[in-house]
């Protein structure tokens, strides 16, 4: 038996207030074996050049101890603003989370690193946490063998449309001279050379029946994961894996379906719990195989620097929960507890509190909302 306490996103820039109210009860309820969640950050790193011209998220080392105070034993960090600070920053970021007394999966010196699992200890059974990156993300950001960066499980959408269609498009690029052009490069080595599918300005595309879309993630990726996850069933760890990607549906609230096959995927390939973040709102858990899939879990602590346009747009991004999760030797769940969460938020001045319980109607929303997806024999082992 273990269990296992899991978070929305740790988007985190400094130390926290954990003295406020209800703080108390929030750390109480990640007491477990395990309590893990997704580092959204990159620990500042002196010297670092910024890989984008867009948003940073750096964390002092100060926060570090305060995520290590709320009671967490792990953190994962394949995500998009792992690489904020390159290299470098993968580095002083791991130095950091080790120095707080914490352990981190995800991102590391090189691929090796960056894929391995992190085993956490409990009483009976170990945990091992994998981290995987499904983009859309530049290839650099991921880790090789010669470079560091994030563990990926690169995820690549294929378009369908019907024949007429397909010939229209092909036209189209053959007009504009880009089929040459791809030729012309593939003969010297710098593109893959011919192929099925007509690549339309970075998007695949193949005649079918109809307009569709098919999400594939990548064969190496996915082959490097799953015998991860064999090797750590091997030798008797339960396995949890946590997802990070940026290819949401159009309401946030809703996961999609090919996320929800890749999950099952992972777990009929010996997963036993699935942590999902990237959009920044909750969504509703599901259960395959007696195992939890957490698709997406929204936010925990969550400093962004545009509070207000979230606020103006209506964006549930101050509400979440915590879960917690007892499960069996075998990794099925036999109980899971639910604490709605007020996220926490930035503040102008003075440091910012940490995530506090939801109470009232929020809290019943929350609840609702997360429980949704889960069916009458499901709903069994939710207290």
């Amino acid at each position: 038996m273990l269990t296992v306490a899991v978070t929305g996103q740790i988007l985190i820039h400094g130390p926290l207030d954990l003295c406020g109210e209800g703080q108390a009860e929030v750390r109480d309820f990640l007491e477990a074996d395990v309590a893990f969640g997704n580092l959204e950050a990159t620990v500042e790193t002196a010297g670092a050049w910024p890989t984008k011209t867009k948003t940073l998220h750096l964390a002092s080392p100060e926060a570090l101890v305060s995520v290590r105070e709320l009671g967490f034993h792990a953190v994962t960090h394949a995500n998009n603003h792992a690489f904020d600070l390159g290299p470098p920053g993968i580095a002083s970021t791991r130095a950091a989370v080790e120095a707080a007394g914490l352990v981190l999966a995800g991102s590391g010196s090189d691929i090796e690193r960056a894929a391995a699992p992190v085993i956490v200890p409990g009483p009976y059974k170990s945990l091992a946490i994998f981290s995987v990156d499904l983009g859309p993300q530049p290839d650099i950001n991921y880790a090789s063998a010669e470079r560091g960066g994030i563990a990926p499980l690169r995820v690549k959408r294929t378009v369908s449309v019907p024949t007429a269609e397909f010939e229209t498009l092909k036209r189209i690029v053959g007009t504009l001279g880009d089929d040459k052009r791809g030729a012309a490069r593939a003969a010297v080595g710098y593109d893959v050379g011919e192929r099925p599918e007509l690549d339309l300005f970075g998007t695949p595309v193949v005649a079918g029946h109809s307009i569709a879309a098919r999400w594939i993630a990548d064969g190496k990726d996915m082959q490097r994961l799953v015998d991860g996850i064999g090797a750590a069933k091997a030798i008797g760890d339960l396995v949890a894996v946590a997802i990070h990607g940026h290819h949401w549906d159009s309401n946030w609230k809703t996961t999609p379906d090919w996320l929800l096959d890749l999950c099952r995927g992972l777990i009929d390939n010996g997963a036993d719990l699935i942590l999902g973040t990237g959009a920044p709102v909750m969504q509703p858990l599901v259960f395959h195989r007696g195992r939890a899939i957490i698709a997406g879990l929204g936010n925990f602590v969550f400093h962004t620097g545009r509070p207000a346009t979230y606020d103006e747009k209506g964006v549930d991004v101050w509400r979440s929960a915590a879960i917690r999760l007892t499960l069996a030797d075998d990794g099925a769940c036999e109980r899971l507890e639910l604490l709605p969460i007020s996220v926490g938020r930035p503040t102008e001045h003075g440091l910012p509190l940490g995530p506090v319980p939801l109470r009232g109607s929020d809290a019943d929303d929350i609840r609702k909302r997360a429980l949704s997806g889960l069916s009458a024999a499901d709903r069994q082992c939710v207290v």
